[in-house]
């Protein structure tokens, strides 16, 4: 059951329950852009049937995730319901932030804030509490948290956190979150930069398999894939060394933005940082 303090997505989907150098891969990630996909010119009309269709598709893209999450290291296990890939649970958390990724796209190209920010505050929800279930993957990990940083920021401020256009539905002041979802955005970012911190501090960390495909829309000619290739052996290393010190300025960096443009709206300071 979803509690009080959780988000629910629009359409009743409620959210899954589940829950070179060092100094050079650390800026690798730091300085590669969330890149969030242009959206539409205008909110989705409540109540057509392009937001029915828009709640359908993400909807059932969740629900496929959580379904994956459920089974995941069982790559054997497929129903009726499940066929295909969502038949097959998720191996590495590079696996399922590739899909979250997905869905990120999908809700930023909606253009409808009433639409994304529920949806958002879902995916932050899910990245969050699956992130323990999974060895260390520094590279997935903080490029998928960099674009929830982004777009939640983005909402927050209204414009676009790249581009600094308006954004659609937010034109003359509308379409502010208010302040309970500010709370809301508050606490899912507490509580993933713990989350964070908790999983680095394990010592375990993977050149994650699903890193290789988020990589691809990184790479932009041969040298690039050559410093990836070191990037990945570095992080390999750490699996080997237990040292998690060399990522300590990523942590802290973890929704960055969103900490202090919620510390400029709600007063006070957001916790969580690694120490």
């Amino acid at each position: 059951m979803t509690s009080a303090s959780e988000p629910a997505g629009p359409g009743g989907f409620l959210q899954p329950t589940l829950p070179s150098s060092p100094t050079s891969t650390a800026t690798f990630i730091s300085n590669t852009p969330s890149t969030l996909p242009h959206s539409r010119s205008t909110p989705l009309k409540p109540g057509s049937s392009k937001e029915s269709s828009f709640i359908d598709y993400v909807d059932r893209k969740l629900l496929g995730i959580s379904r994956r999450y459920e089974k995941r290291y069982n790559t054997d296990f497929e129903d009726e319901a499940t066929s295909g890939i969502e038949g097959r649970g998720y191996e590495s958390f590079g696996e399922l932030a590739k899909d979250l990724n997905g869905v990120i796209d999908v809700v930023w190209m909606s253009g409808t804030p009433l639409l994304q920010t529920p949806y958002l505050l879902t995916i932050a929800l899910t990245a969050s509490t699956s992130l323990p279930s999974f060895p260390f993957a520094p590279r997935p990990t903080f490029q998928l948290l960099h674009k929830l940083d982004s777009a939640l920021y983005s909402l927050l401020q209204g414009t676009n956190a790249e581009t600094g256009e308006t954004l659609p539905g937010f034109e003359g002041g509308r379409g502010r979150l208010s302040t309970t979802d500010k709370v809301r955005v508050r606490g899912l970012v507490e509580r993933t930069r713990v989350a964070v911190v908790e999983v680095a501090e394990k010592g375990e960390s993977v050149a994650d398999a699903g890193e290789s495909e988020t990589e691809d829309n990184l790479a932009t000619d041969d040298n690039d894939n050559e410093d990836d290739d070191d990037n990945d052996e570095i992080m390999g290393g750490m699996q080997v060394e237990g040292n998690h010190g060399r990522w300590e300025m990523e942590v802290a960096r973890v929704y960055e933005r969103t900490i202090m443009e919620l510390g400029m709206s709600l007063g006070g300071s957001v916790i969580g940082g690694f120490g």
